[in-house]
């Protein structure tokens, strides 16, 4: 197995009228029916037009009433309401977006995008502070110095990616003589570090929805002897599970599982990270996952949007 790994290391309403009528004079009889008769027919005439006219008022005002789009549940509304989202990403190169072609920041980008087509949202103003490289001791230490409390304190919805720099940073210090209980003494520092870092998002902002994402094990499409390092993986990203399932504004989201070949051509050319299939991939996962921790309620009360 691990010289496998070290081979891989190299290379969206009607009114009506009433009439009177006087006691003629006989001797004018004829001469005032045919004028009755032919004022009749003028009034009939008039009141024909008058009873059209109410009747069209009429009509006018019950569906105007009844049909008024002002009181329709029109998308209209939605629109009006519609509130800007803050999105703060954090972590390593995959939330940096490293290895997408298309340049459309990885799955920040393209999740930016669904998040957008929400009837509650009017747009997205995304805060990418995702760094290839990065593991969680750096993470750790720059919002223990306050290096991101504003950007915590505005942020209305967060994402963050990390885990797998601190699993290469055990391969790479015994590259040449690595053994499993030097991965499963980092998992418990990882572990530590990792709950930290959740204390202190939610030290500066208590309610914001947070999107937890696993990492995946990239050897496993170059060498045949990734089986037991397909296993670390996997407990590492429980971890990453367990701790997000204490938080009732938390989300994991698991994408361990989309990058165990690359039959799909989900790799970029490095063979380590994803290309924009792979990203496009991850999203569904992302939405998907959203969708069963009922994340767009969260988001929607956090940015105060009223139905």
């Amino acid at each position: 197995m691990w010289r496998g790994i070290l081979s891989c290391l190299i290379v969206l309403v009607l009114s009506g009228c009433a009439i009177s009528i006087d006691e003629p004079d006989p001797q004018t009889e004829r001469i005032e029916e045919q004028t009755a008769s032919e004022q009749e027919k003028t009034k009939n005439v008039e009141q024909v037009q008058e009873e059209g006219k109410t009747s069209s008022n009429a009509l006018t005002q019950f569906f105007e009433h009844f049909f008024d789009p002002s009181t329709e549940d029109s998308p209209d509304m939605d629109v009006e309401q519609a509130k800007q989202l803050h999105y703060l990403a954090l972590g390593d190169s995959l939330t940096e977006g490293v290895g997408d072609e298309y340049s459309q920041d990885g799955y920040v980008g393209r999740l930016a995008g669904t998040l957008q087509t929400w009837s509650s949202i009017s747009e997205v103003e995304i805060d990418n502070r995702g760094k290839r490289g990065r593991r969680s001791d750096q993470l750790l230490k720059l919002l223990e110095k306050g290096h991101y409390d504003e950007e915590l304190q505005q942020a209305q919805f967060i994402s963050m990616t990390m885990g797998g720099n601190d699993v290469m940073k055990v391969v790479k210090k015994d590259v040449f003589n690595l053994k499993r209980n030097a991965f499963d003494a980092e998992l418990l520092a990882y572990e530590e570090r990792y709950s930290k870092i959740i204390a202190s998002i939610r030290e500066k902002n208590p309610t914001v929805p947070l999107l937890l994402i696993g990492f995946y094990n990239p050897f496993s499409i170059v060498t045949q002897e990734a089986n037991e390092f397909d296993t670390i993986i996997t407990e590492w990203n429980r971890m990453i599970e367990n701790i997000a399932s204490k938080d009732t504004n938390a989300c994991y989201v698991s994408v361990e599982d989309l990058f165990d070949s690359n039959e799909e051509l989900v790799y970029h050319t490095d063979f380590f990270h994803p290309n924009a299939k792979g990203y496009d991939k991850m999203t569904e996962r992302i939405v998907a996952s959203m969708e069963l921790c009922d994340m767009e309620q969260k988001i929607k009360q956090e940015i105060g949007f009223e139905e």
